[in-house]
């Protein structure tokens, strides 16, 4: 039976433990609970299009993970786990200025495009919004010029998706260690973790420690280009918050949705922030004058919480996710900057697949072995 060690229980790390636990590996799930990883902090925003352009291979992996979140869900509820937390809200792309309206059509084209050949799961028929129709379907977007409207898109809370999987790889014998875990090398062999007092002895390591990940790497030889990115997202309560559908602006700011009222502004992107895991007064501010911008009646909103996650940035954006180079048994999962809700469970799917010998269908772009600069 192959071993695994997992090092972290973020979304990607607790994603690889439960579907090589399902497969029958024997697998141990090593993490510190740091409060200030990204997943406890992401927004969840599950959307395989955006205003972005992104290449062929790119997208086909975000429809992807979007479709791998509704297996995931059905195996949630088939386990009684019906608080998943998952849920099709739709999202609004919206135009802020006249500028922005002249980019909704290239938005919507580029959409439909997709979905014609990709299929409309997470996704929905793309359909182009006037500023009339938005008044109309969203009243309290006051300020949007025009949209495109993407009715399956979804959103998850990170934190409640992350403990699902660790609890399914552990009803498929998993084994969670507390504690900080430190590479172990015969050579440029994997020999095991050492974690809590004892030497976990396996076969194969998975590093799924977030930004933490490049200095186990680095124990190895192998060097990560990553750094970390803090980003702050504001929670708010507001009547009738609960039917605003996920709102993404051309200006890299969001908004969406919770029961309970609940709304979720993000979020800064800050590449100098080292691992400070705390609120800025400054980039709350800029979080709430982003928020007010697309749904001004926030003013009135109630105050919950600030959450603070430090982010995996990688130099060039992309994630690493595949073997790493010049170490045999050891794996890389980490990377995924603001994207890891997104590409987290998927790719967490695809490098249990490559352990296990399955195949695994990972863009190049993301390849473990690739040479990226390691300065900023």
């Amino acid at each position: 039976m192959t071993r695994v060690v997992v090092i972290g229980a973020g979304i990607v790390g607790a994603s690889a433990a439960y579907h090589l636990a399902a497969s029958g590996a024997d697998v141990v799930i090593v993490d510190d609970g740091r409060p200030e990883r990204a997943t406890s902090a992401g927004a969840g925003i599950i959307a395989p299009v955006s205003t972005r352009e992104f290449a062929e291979e790119r997208v086909r992996y975000a429809f992807a993970c979007a479709a791998h979140y509704l297996e995931l869900v059905e195996r949630f509820e088939e386990n009684g786990l019906d608080d998943h937390s998952y849920g099709a809200t739709g999202e609004l792309i919206v135009a802020l200025d006249e500028d922005e309206v002249k980019r909704l059509e290239i938005v919507r084209e580029r959409a439909s495009a997709f979905t014609a050949r990709l299929g409309t799961v997470g996704v929905g028929s793309p359909e182009l919004l006037s500023q009339a129709e938005i008044a109309r379907r969203f009243p309290r977007v006051s300020t949007a010029l025009g949209g495109v409207w993407l009715p399956d898109v979804a959103r998850v809370d990170g934190r409640v998706m992350c403990s699902l999987l660790t609890t399914m790889a552990v009803r498929n014998g998993a084994r969670v260690v507390e504690a900080p875990g430190e590479l172990v090398l015969s050579g440029s062999q994997v020999r095991g973790v050492h974690a809590g007092g004892e030497l976990l002895e396996c076969d194969q390591v998975v590093l799924a420690a977030g930004v933490w990940a490049k200095d186990l790497a680095a124990v190895a030889g192998v060097d990560l280009a990553l750094y970390p990115q803090r980003g702050q997202i504001v929670h708010l309560r507001t009547p009738g918050g609960s039917q605003l559908p996920v709102l993404i602006t051309f200006r890299g700011h969001y908004l969406l949705s919770f029961p309970g009222d609940r709304v979720v502004i993000g979020a800064t992107r800050e590449d100098d922030s080292g691992f400070a895991a705390h609120p800025t007064a400054g980039g709350i501010d800029a979080v709430i004058r982003q928020g007010l911008s697309v749904v001004p009646s926030l003013s009135d909103a109630e105050w919950l919480e600030v959450r603070v996650g430090i982010r995996p940035a990688s130099l060039d954006g992309e994630p690493y996710l595949g073997h790493a180079p010049g170490v045999e048994g050891l794996w890389l999962a980490t990377g995924f900057g603001p994207q890891g809700l997104t590409l987290g469970p998927y790719s967490g799917k695809m490098i249990a697949a490559s352990i296990l010998g399955e195949r695994a269908e990972i863009p190049g772009a993301f390849a473990a072995d690739r040479t990226v600069a390691l300065d900023r």
